[in-house]
Formats: C-alpha cells, sequence, structure tokens
C-alpha cells in the first residue's frame, strides 16, 4: 500500500534550500495516510535572513501563535503572522497554541505557540529544541526497541522519536497519544540511509518554519494499516542502530480530534476576507466537532466525499481534470498548473502575472457533489510586513493534482470530517465542506 501525499517542499531560498515547491512522487516511500506536514516558508521574501536558533515557549498563554483560552470550549484561535523567531519571517502559515502536558501528571503542563495547523496531514510533531525537559515525556516503545519516525518530504526529512503526551486545546483533552518530537538530539547520530537519503535534515524551527504541526486531516492515524502490515519506510525500532518496524495503529501518531470526548469527528477552520493586496496578521478560529454543538453545524455547506484512501477529491480547471486534488491548510499558496502564467523571476516557482488573474476551477467529490470555487492569482507581495496574502500560487509538478492551500481558506469555513467518526448530517467521514 502507498502512502497518501508527502508533500512538502519548505521554500527558503536565501538558506539554499529548493526553491520550487513539488509533490512527491516517489509514492513508493510514502506512507498510506500521509501529506504530513505541509510548510512553505517564505523568508527571502520577508526578512533578508533564515538564521536564528529554535524558539521555545512556556507556561503563560500568548497572544501570538492562537491563544490558548478560548470562551467557548471547542472553539480555538488561529492566527497568520510572521511566525516564531528563528524563522526569519513566514508568509501565509496558520498558527495555533496547544498545551502539552505528562500523561501521568495532567498540572505538569507546557503552552507551545506557533504550531501550524495542518489539514493535509495527521497528529502533533513538535520541534525538540522548545520542548520543556521537566515533561520528561514516555518513550513508546515496541518489543524491538523504541519507535522512532522518519517524516519525508520532497526536499528533505524530519526525524525523532515517538512519545506519548496529553493535549489540551480550547475546551478540548486527548489523552495520552502518541506524537512525534522532531529533532530529539539523543535519535540525531541514528538516523538511517534511507531516511536521511530523502535531503537535508528539518528538525529546527529555523527549518520547518514554526514549532511543531498539527495536523487535524481527515483521517486517524499518519499511515494506517499500511504500517500494521508492512514497513513503507517511516517508523524505525532504534537501539545502537535502527531498523524498519509495523506499528499498530495504536501507537502510531493519532489525530488528536478523534481522542476528544465528544466534538471528535472533525473540525471546521474560519477565516475572514483579507485585501488583495495583504495583511501583517489575520486571527481566525478552529471549531472541534461537526454536528455535536449548536456552533459547529454543517448547515448549507456542501459536502465533498474524499478517497477513502488517499483523502482526495478532483478538481477540473483550464478543460483537464485533477483527481487527486485536496486541501490543505498547510501549504502556504494555490499549487496547480498552468503555464500561461509567467513565474516570478527569482526561480521560487511561484506566479507573477503583469496583473492580477481572476480565474475558476470545479471541484468534484466522490459523492458527485460538484462546484466551483473563484480564485485570483497576483505578484509575490513587495512588503515584508505582509503574512497574510491572499493571491499566492505556483506551480505544482505533480500533473494530477490542485493543491487547495491556505488562500483557499480565506473568506470561508472549512469543514473536515475524520473517517470512522460519528455520522452527521452530510453522511461520514472522511469528506470535506465548504
Amino acid at each position: 500500500m502507498l502512502w497518501r501525499h508527502a508533500l512538502e517542499v519548505i521554500y527558503v531560498p536565501d538558506c539554499g534550500r529548493k526553491a520550487l515547491p513539488l509533490k512527491n512522487t516517489l509514492k513508493a516511500e510514502m506512507m498510506r495516510r500521509s501529506r504530513i506536514i505541509s510548510v512553505f516558508t517564505v523568508c527571502a521574501l520577508l526578512l533578508s535572513g533564515c538564521g536564528g536558533g529554535g524558539s521555545s515557549s512556556s507556561g503563560g498563554t500568548s497572544s501570538s501563535g492562537g491563544t490558548t483560552t478560548a470562551s467557548v470550549p471547542n472553539v480555538q484561535a488561529l492566527v497568520v503572522d510572521s511566525g516564531p523567531s528563528g524563522t526569519g519571517g513566514t508568509i501565509n502559515e496558520l498558527f495555533v497554541s496547544v498545551t502539552i502536558c505528562a500523561p501521568a501528571n495532567p498540572s505538569n503542563c507546557q503552552i507551545i505557540d506557533h504550531v501550524l495547523v495542518d489539514t493535509g496531514s495527521y497528529g502533533l510533531r513538535v520541534i525538540s529544541s522548545v520542548l520543556s525537559p521537566a515533561l520528561a515525556l514516555p518513550q513508546q516503545t515496541n518489543a524491538s526497541g523504541n519507535i522512532v519516525e522518519c517524516t519525508k518530504f520532497a526536499d528533505g526529512y524530519s526525524w525523532g522519536p515517538i512519545k506519548t503526551v496529553t493535549m489540551k486545546i480550547a475546551g478540548e483533552v486527548a489523552s495520552a497519544f502518541p506524537m512525534q518530537v522532531i529533532g530529539d538530539p539523543a535519535f540525531n547520530n541514528l538516523v538511517p540511509t534511507d531516511c536521511s537519503s530523502a535531503g537535508p535534515a528539518e528538525n529546527t524551527v529555523a527549518a520547518f518554519g514554526a514549532n511543531g504541526v498539527l495536523g487535524v486531516g481527515p483521517f486517524a492515524q499518519d499511515c494506517g494499516s499500511a504500517c500494521v502490515l508492512g514497513n513503507p519506510g517511516f517508523y524505525y525500532t532504534c537501539n545502537s542502530l535502527c531498523a524498519p518496524t509495523t506499528v499498530v495503529l495504536l501507537n502510531q501518531v493519532q489525530n488528536p480530534i478523534t481522542l476528544f470526548a465528544a466534538d471528535n469527528n472533525g473540525v471546521i477552520i474560519s477565516l475572514p476576507t483579507i485585501a488583495a493586496g495583504g495583511v501583517a496578521s489575520v486571527s481566525g478560529s478552529m471549531i472541534f466537532g461537526v454536528g455535536t454543538q449548536s456552533n459547529n453545524a454543517l448547515g448549507s455547506a456542501q459536502v465533498y466525499a474524499v478517497d477513502p484512501t488517499y483523502g482526495n477529491f478532483t478538481t477540473n480547471f483550464n478543460g483537464k481534470s485533477y483527481p487527486n486534488s485536496f486541501l490543505d491548510s498547510g501549504s502556504n499558496g494555490l499549487f496547480f498548473t498552468d503555464i500561461a502564467i509567467p513565474q516570478c523571476s527569482n526561480g521560487s516557482g511561484f506566479y507573477c502575472p503583469a496583473q492580477t488573474l481572476n480565474l475558476s476551477a470545479v471541484n468534484v467529490g466522490l459523492n458527485g457533489t460538484s462546484g466551483t470555487v473563484n480564485f485570483s492569482v497576483g505578484n509575490l507581495p513587495l512588503n515584508s510586513a505582509i503574512a497574510a496574502y491572499s493571491l499566492l500560487a505556483g506551480i505544482n509538478s505533480d500533473s494530477t493534482s490542485f493543491d487547495w492551500g491556505l488562500p483557499f481558506f480565506f473568506n470561508r469555513q472549512v469543514y473536515t470530517v475524520i473517517e470512522g467518526g460519528k455520522s452527521t448530517s452530510g453522511g461520514v467521514g472522511p469528506y470535506i465542506a465548504y
């Protein structure tokens, strides 16, 4: 079995990183359930350097990165801003703050801000350097040793152990579940060649563009049966050496939404309209559950069923069908192929039309639902203070997919309903709706 879409390029040309946003076409190396970590960091457009170490988060609630305090128990504040210190600035990255706690001691907690919210991946992953050692999170093991994961991208990889954590967000709690700690120094010298060969390590805040990622896509684990039945090259057991391993579902990185007591069948991301020229920051909300409370009803949103193995639907654009398309809040632009639109001269792979283009495409779900999406493509913003920009788009090397990144989410309520959850007025997941 194959992975979903292991996308991902962190675009940081000033730091010598691969500049072109690509899809990983090596699907034999992909786990079934992952587009994993859709992060495109455009530091060259924002600040002059990409240096600096990882930023740490501590006990108090922060107004940046999404506050952890909500007046409504199933609503969490979100923010699009310039990102954590040490990244050199980001554009179109959607952040949240989460509280993580030692599973055996729920009062031993730490707030982590600027965690990327990603509807294209599954589970919680935090950069080791921002974690307090006082948490002493337990290591996941099996009969062969410590469980460690290699998360592969088109231009690199992230490596780190699987540990047990309790997560609190708004008024919701996910207790004692597996998460990945990226860049744990205890495992940095154990990276197997079939992981490191994916490219440069992306194990720091500066390289990753965030303090972590919260994957809230439409699946319950990041791999599923593929990693129970075989070794698709993501999970390893490590002692003095590391070897590929199978991992049962309960020990895989979990989508924590599914572990909430009630609001556990999906999420809604709500972002406002922003000015065409972009803004320095914008606030929004993540609402947990679909049809579980009065504030998360599906209402008139159209339901688009997605492929139950890969989470895809079809986009029809410019007379061509893209059957492996997806919504992905972790991608910072809209990524599709249109040879008629000029690319930017800086080699970034983004589009730079002479004037703003107003375009449209038609999305089609597996249930036959179809609807037109109007969108616009503009030139790159010249103002380094811009962190939210609805016109950002670029080339997609995957000729079968249209990546509806964060610009799609502005001025919308976007629903992601997870597989195996409670039935909603739109049916059971996996599906998306907007």
